[in-house]
């Protein structure tokens, strides 16, 4: 962990516009030793903000190397990105099963190839049209691994997970990844198939959560879903050494994070932290990352290597 103060000053530092970031000359920062810095917020009740689809705010564009640049110049923030997979095999950034809801396109992101996917613009929430294209997952780990951004990818379905392995291996950002999976058998074959890569374990019932805490180890975080978590998976969890992630993003008016901002202050974002809550994977990172340092509960001092 002594290296890890470059890769957050970067972090810091790194509030410059997608065409400056893909100019850049300067060497990329050492990656974090992520097992240590979970280890770290778990046992200091300290937390982390990941960015639901790299989004600073739910205004910016999905999945965008603009919004992933505007969410890392606010602070160490993790950024989650969603990977599609087109007609003929490209891995991309996309959330949806059909492009027109975050795209100029229209139709199934399967049913296109990727040279005709890159005519097309992304689009912001309200509709307005960037001059910006939707990404490749190998450009998305070219800008994480020049820039120090540590990435939740979620494989959409049909995503091959040894595929996405690949790639991440051959941008060499084993150490800057934590995989998401929605299965404990998934996340048994992740952990399996890499020996660096974080993986994110969740389950649906208590039978799938024993699977979960049977697979307890230093890459292991667990995802405890969208709504309050309880105290007895909380307790469950940390005595096994796995790390809690929370979401509290979800549908507008609905979502936690429309919940705790209501009164402006945020300080349930804290309150999650002094649980036990790792990793909290945010509509609204950036009103999160604010939270959490006013109540000095945000994780920096695990990124810069102190206890």
């Amino acid at each position: 962990m002594k290296r890890l103060a470059p890769f957050l000053a970067l972090l810091l530092l790194s509030g410059c516009s997608v065409g400056a970031i893909h100019h850049k000359r300067t060497a990329a920062p050492e990656p974090p030793d992520l097992p240590a810095v979970f280890d770290c917020l778990r046992e200091n009740r300290l937390a982390l903000v990941s960015a639901h689809r790299g989004q600073p705010h739910p205004e910016a564009a999905e999945n965008a190397l603009s919004s992933f640049a505007e969410t890392l110049g606010e602070g160490p923030i993790l950024i989650e990105m969603d990977i599609g997979r087109t007609a003929d095999g490209a891995l991309v950034l996309l959330h949806d099963d059909r492009l027109e809801r975050t795209t100029t396109g229209k139709g199934q992101l399967s049913a296109i190839d990727y040279r005709q996917l890159r005519w097309l613009h992304l689009e912001t929430p309200a509709g307005e049209r960037l001059d910006e294209r939707v990404p490749s997952l190998d450009e998305a780990l070219t800008w994480a691994k020049r820039n120090g951004a540590i990435l939740q990818l979620d494989l959409k379905r049909g995503v091959p997970q040894a595929e996405v392995l690949a790639a991440v291996r051959r941008a060499r950002m084993e150490r800057q990844v934590i995989l998401i999976t929605y299965t404990p058998a998934a996340a048994r074959a992740a952990l399996a198939a890499d020996p660096d890569i974080m993986v994110s374990a969740s389950a649906s019932d208590a039978r799938g959560w024993q699977a979960v805490l049977a697979l307890a180890g230093p890459r292991l975080v667990a995802f405890t879903g969208t709504a309050e978590p309880s105290d007895a998976l909380l307790a469950s969890l940390a005595a096994r050494g796995i790390e809690a992630v929370t979401g509290t993003l979800g549908r507008a008016g609905a979502r936690l994070d429309d919940r705790y901002m209501a009164d402006g202050d945020g300080r349930e974002y804290a309150g999650l932290a002094a649980r036990g809550v790792s990793l909290i994977a945010s509509d609204r990172p950036v009103d999160a990352l604010e939270a959490l340092r006013d109540a000095r509960r945000d994780g920096r001092m695990c990124l810069e290597g102190k206890k």
